[in-house]
């Protein structure tokens, strides 16, 4: 006779640490969904860094699930986030290192992919199947810069994007989230993306200054000087120093002018606005 268990020791063995644990059923509702590849790759990198560690959520960046996924691009990961919350899988807030991501349980109210018209797919509804993967995007104009500036967003730049993701909003802001204002390099190669209320914020501080025009330069200074890059944790007060010193060199600038032209006796017009008769 044929036990029901061919192993009762291992199943009397508690758990051990390093496997991801979720219902069959959620198992079998990722394993019918019909994700692209990456966006698979993706959401099991997620899976991974949360439910592998008993977390329901976690703050990750997207060099960290990039590294999870081989060689995938930063650009494809956080585009695959993107679908992802688009499409109510994962829930995705920002957090202090990247989003904060982690698995939405409830199938039911995970969205389909809405297919586009001319493009055929597997599912079993108008609404079911994978976008088709054959349409390639559309390549870089020669001469355009390759680094998004104020109001461009490295998700809608043309990349080699082997699963034709379509472009979303920035991966840390959510579907709805307006575009950053510019990315400043960091160490670690990613980039932190200024977002429009922190912009706001330095212009409102920092009055006297050309707040957009001061970013332009940090950017411009970061990429010629990766061995100088901050952290992410330390980007915000590099930013803050070098307003601050730049506002410093205006005032300084301003108070030489005033005595300057103070000093310059010889070049001053006493008389003017002062009648013949020396009545004003």
């Amino acid at each position: 006779m044929i036990p029901l268990n061919p192993h009762p020791a291992a199943a009397s063995q508690p758990q051990r640490a390093g496997h991801i644990r979720i219902p069959n059923s959620l198992y079998d509702a990722i394993t019918a969904f019909p994700f692209k590849l990456t966006t698979l790759r993706v959401l099991l990198a997620v899976l991974r860094k949360t439910e592998g560690y008993g977390k329901q959520e976690d703050d990750l960046s997207a060099s960290q699930l990039a590294s999870l996924c081989g060689a995938m691009s930063r650009q494809h990961v956080t585009t695959a986030l993107n679908e992802l919350a688009a499409l109510n899988v994962i829930r995705k807030r920002p957090g202090r290192y990247g989003c904060v991501v982690g698995l939405n349980r409830d199938p039911a109210q995970w969205r389909q992919p809405a297919r586009r018209a001319g493009v055929s797919g597997t599912g079993t509804g108008p609404q079911d199947g994978p976008l088709s993967e054959s349409t390639a995007p559309d390549r870089p104009v020669a001469g355009q810069s390759d680094r998004p500036g104020f109001g461009q967003t490295t998700d809608n730049l043309p990349t080699d994007n082997p699963d034709n993701i379509p472009a979303a909003s920035p991966a840390c802001a959510g579907p709805a989230a307006p575009p950053p204002v510019i990315a400043l390099a960091l160490k670690d190669g990613s980039e932190y993306a200024v977002t429009e209320s922190q912009a706001a914020e330095w212009r409102a501080a920092y009055r006297e200054l050309n707040v957009d025009a001061e970013l332009l330069r940090m950017r411009a200074w970061l990429d010629a000087k990766p061995q100088n890059r901050k952290t992410r944790r330390g980007i915000g007060a590099f930013v803050v120093g070098w307003l601050n010193r730049s506002l410093e060199r205006r005032q300084v600038q301003a108070s030489t002018t005033r005595v300057n032209a103070h000093a310059r006796f010889e070049q001053q017009d006493y008389r003017a606005g002062v009648a013949a008769d020396g009545s004003f």
